[in-house]
């Protein structure tokens, strides 16, 4: 049987994150609404029920211990969410603020977020963003991130999401491959090819050139989850890759890549915003959702519609 959690060890870890983002017990009791004395007690507690000192206490200081860090890390977010919790219980929810952790693609810079999201933050000088920048797939469903850039076809039931835009795909290699390999005149050619894998954007084993047309593809020496390395492996001449065309637009023109089969590749690969069900309610990230739409609208984006009723949905 699952065990019950420690509520009073929660309330615990609210008292150690007041003593540590204020500077003292005496703050933290003030920002509390506790005595002195119980906030004392609290954080006694919670170093008894796990076994290490949290804190380093002088008369005149408090320091973190190396454990206490890393407790902080956490204790501290546990703190933000209930807060935000509370106020949007209560109604209270206008203004975003706090922390906001965003997971976007290595190539962020080529779909122009770089540039969006200093622009939000100077809307928004009350959210902090922390950002990592990876191309596998991030499990929003265990809090790592609030919100995630996605490129391809949604992966979770549990996710709520809003299409951004759609990028054209095209099939390329180097000339240096083509004149040894041969080129492509119809898509069953290309089982006769070196094929780069994308596993990020693409299935394994097959690619989807255009809604009628899905080809059986050979592995080559490389299967990744990263678009970059894709790019790269096929620019030194490795094989064939089907990729974003913004991605191999400027190899292209330099005649350093070589579009195939450009009258049949049709497909078109969407970059949605995905977050877990139910956090758009949070104003940080109905915000920040709403600020990168409006910024990366185009000409076939998600309507309006569809946002009123996942707000209305929640």
């Amino acid at each position: 049987m699952d065990e019950k959690p420690d509520l009073g060890n929660v309330m615990a870890m609210m008292s150690f994150a007041a003593v540590v983002s204020t500077g003292g017990f005496s703050s933290a009791a003030n920002m509390l609404g506790y005595s002195k004395a119980a906030v004392s007690r609290q954080i006694a507690k919670l170093e008894q029920s796990i076994g290490v000192r949290l804190l380093d206490r002088t008369t005149r200081s408090v320091t973190l211990t190396p454990a206490g860090r890393e407790m902080y890390a956490r204790c501290a977010r546990i703190v933000e969410e209930v807060s935000e919790a509370n106020q949007i219980i209560s109604g209270m929810v206008s203004k975003p603020r706090g922390e906001l952790k965003v997971n976007a693609p290595v190539v962020s810079s080529l779909f122009d977020l770089t540039s969006i999201l200093p622009r939000f933050l100077q809307s928004y000088p009350d959210v902090r963003l922390f950002v990592n920048l990876s191309d596998s797939k991030v499990d929003l469903i265990k809090g790592r991130f609030d919100v995630a850039f996605w490129m391809g076809d949604t992966f979770e039931s549990s996710l709520d999401s809003v299409r951004l835009r759609h990028y054209p795909m095209v099939l390329v290699a180097s000339r240096g491959y083509l004149e040894k390999a041969g080129r492509p005149s119809a898509p069953n050619d290309l089982k006769d090819h070196t094929c780069i894998v994308e596993t990020h954007i693409s299935r394994v084993g097959e690619w989807r050139l255009s809604d009628d047309v899905t080809v059986a593809i050979n592995r080559g020496p490389l299967t990744s989850n990263s678009v970059r390395m894709a790019r790269e492996a096929t620019v030194e001449g490795l094989g064939v890759s089907f990729l974003p065309r913004f991605l191999v637009e400027e190899d292209i023109a330099a005649n350093r890549l070589e579009p195939l089969l450009p009258d049949l590749v049709t497909e078109r690969i969407p970059l949605h915003i995905i977050f877990p069900r139910g956090n758009y309610a949070l104003s940080k990230v109905r915000a920040f959702v709403d600020f990168v739409r409006e910024e990366m609208r185009d000409g076939d984006e998600q309507s309006p519609g569809s946002l009123l009723a996942l707000a209305s949905a929640i």
